[in-house]
């Protein structure tokens, strides 16, 4: 037993060795990240005779302790953040699926130290073996003195340079602290129904070019009977984990947008960023009036398909992901029609984005009034190779392979291959509108980029060290010639502010209102990049806690 009690501290404690190496703390905050939960450890091992029953007690920690290292597997650095958590309630079992093969050496890293030690403790239960009496004793006092020097090393830390936090530096206790706000966020979000009942945009189409002023913002439950706006189509296709740095329209060095760098009439923005690497985050600032700076009144507000529908539009809201029950779902609802065409799918089943052209295709057809669309596509999302058919397979070789560094060059050949195939499909989607004639516009911006281990560490996204691979994102706005015939302006502050930094976050909302010609007390023209007023904003990242920290 009392071996066991000694391999238990020292496997309780590989997430802070771990963590210390790969966060570069400094010498104090890394003696108390490591000499305080070791002692807290120590104590609460120490607690009773009872060992085995200890342990089990413990297992909220033991199991903190797995994810921690699952997560250092896939970040090399990060502690478990909120998002994390949330990740675990919203993404669907296709997607975990999808990543379970790259997850297989953490996993069978925390089976090999956690099982066996929750078999022992078993076994120690039911064998009835306790801990000597002089023996917990003992620990109990060196535990103490573990303790001090923790709390010690943590003041001299806190009034250092760097000042350390103990909700922010040691672990378990940030990620515990995390948790909680976790369990805040999922409550609030079960009840955005309550919360964002009567919220009204007033929104109504204005009938002249002059841009609308804002005024101020009012929130009551009545929708305002509005006129018939001019017969128009606009169109928003958000992409998935795709990443401005692997376009050839953008500067990358292999031609993967050989049909966008032809299209007439298309305006690039190559310093568009996003302030949020998750998409439950991202895309729900892209479909409404708030930013990092306000996330949170989020949970009053709904989306900008509503403004559409005060303004006399229909809305259609089509998605090539599952439902994962967080605002994109509550979103996609407010939508005359709404489809996810998964839903009729095995989880199993992998639907390529190229499908939902054929719902566009039915609405532009069969409707004659103005038209307003969202498309959330699945796009660069991981497993790259099951996101493209095998026609645009151009990068070789693109073989479905483990995430590991070993495997980059494979693994970036995939995702050049998804970026390939999104070209495709924004080049039929753009004709699919150009065929109906009238006033069109297509805008396209993905949620989030992804790492795929540009610097020897990274993959994937949602990190909560973001890099710039996460946030820097294409943006590309398509209008039909009638469309530039009748809006010269826009037209012209769209070229002109083409060489901007774009926030998406903050502006998509504000351009395509003012594309559309919806007009609302929310709009505001200076946070438009089709507006000549355009001031260029502060760039923010939402962090994991739903705090703005400016980027410098």
């Amino acid at each position: 037993m009392k071996k066991f009690f000694y391999i238990f501290l020292g496997v309780m404690m590989i997430p802070n060795v771990l963590l210390v190496l790969s966060e570069h703390q400094n010498l104090w905050t890394a003696a108390c990240n490591l000499l305080l939960p070791l002692g807290l450890y120590w104590l609460a091992a120490a607690s009773s005779h009872k060992f085995g029953r200890t342990v089990w007690l413990m297992f909220p920690f033991i199991f903190l302790a797995a994810f921690q290292i699952v997560l250092t597997r896939l970040f090399s650095q990060s502690i478990i953040g909120v998002d994390m958590f949330l990740n675990v309630v919203t993404t669907n079992l296709t997607e975990i699926n999808e990543l379970l093969g790259s997850l297989i050496p953490a996993v069978a890293i925390v089976f090999i130290l956690y099982i066996p030690m929750l078999v022992m403790a078993s076994i120690a239960m039911r064998r009835r073996r306790r801990l000597g009496a002089s023996f917990v004793n003992i620990q109990r006092r060196l535990a103490a003195v573990c303790i001090g020097f923790g709390l010690l090393s943590g003041i001299v830390a806190h009034n250092g340079s760097k000042p350390m936090r103990l909700i922010d530096d040691v672990f378990p206790v940030n990620v515990s602290y995390n948790l909680c706000l976790a369990v805040n966020r999922y409550w609030k979000t079960e009840h955005y129904h309550s919360t964002s009942k009567g919220f009204t945009f007033h929104a109504q189409p204005f009938q002249t070019h002059q841009t609308p002023q804002p005024s101020q913002t009012s929130q009551t439950s009545q929708t305002p009977q509005t006129p018939q706006p001019p017969n128009k189509t606009i169109l928003l296709v958000i992409g998935e984990t795709a990443r401005a740095a692997n376009f050839g329209i953008l500067g990358y060095e292999r031609n993967t947008t050989p049909k966008l760098s032809k299209i007439q009439g298309l305006v690039s923005f190559p310093k568009a960023y996003t302030e949020s690497n998750t998409t439950h985050k991202s895309v729900p600032m892209l479909l409404s009036a708030v930013s990092s700076v306000d996330f949170d009144s989020l949970y009053r507000q709904r989306s900008i398909i509503t403004a559409f529908r005060e303004a006399g539009f229909r809305t259609a809201f089509f998605s090539n992901q599952r439902r994962n029950g967080s605002f994109i779902d509550f979103f996609g609802k407010e939508a005359d029609v709404c489809k996810f065409i998964k839903d009729d799918a095995a989880p199993s089943q992998n639907i390529l984005d190229e499908r939902l052209i054929d719902y566009v295709k039915r609405e532009v057809a069969n409707t004659s009034q103005p038209l307003f669309m969202v498309l959330h596509c699945y796009g660069s999302h991981f497993n790259y190779r099951e996101r493209y058919p095998r026609q645009f397979a151009r990068f070789l070789p693109d073989v479905a392979m483990e995430a590991r560094r070993e495997n980059r060059q494979n693994l970036l050949n995939a995702y050049d291959n998804t970026i390939l195939y999104t070209d495709h499909v924004l080049n039929r989607l753009v004709e699919v509108l150009r065929s109906k004639g009238s006033e069109a516009v297509m805008i396209y911006t993905s949620d989030h980029g992804e790492d795929i281990y540009d610097d020897g560490r990274h993959f994937l996204h949602a990190s909560i060290v973001p890099t710039d691979y996460q946030l820097h994102v294409p943006l590309f706005v398509w209008t039909s010639q009638s469309y530039e015939a009748n809006h010269r302006s826009i037209v012209k502050a769209l070229k002109s502010n083409s060489g901007a930094t774009i926030s998406t976050s903050l502006s998509l909302f504000h351009t395509i209102l003012q594309m559309a010609g919806v007009s609302t007390p929310f709009f505001v023209a200076s946070h438009s990049f089709s507006d000549s007023s355009l001031v260029v904003p502060h760039r923010y990242f939402i962090n994991d806690r739903n705090e703005a920290v400016l980027l410098r």
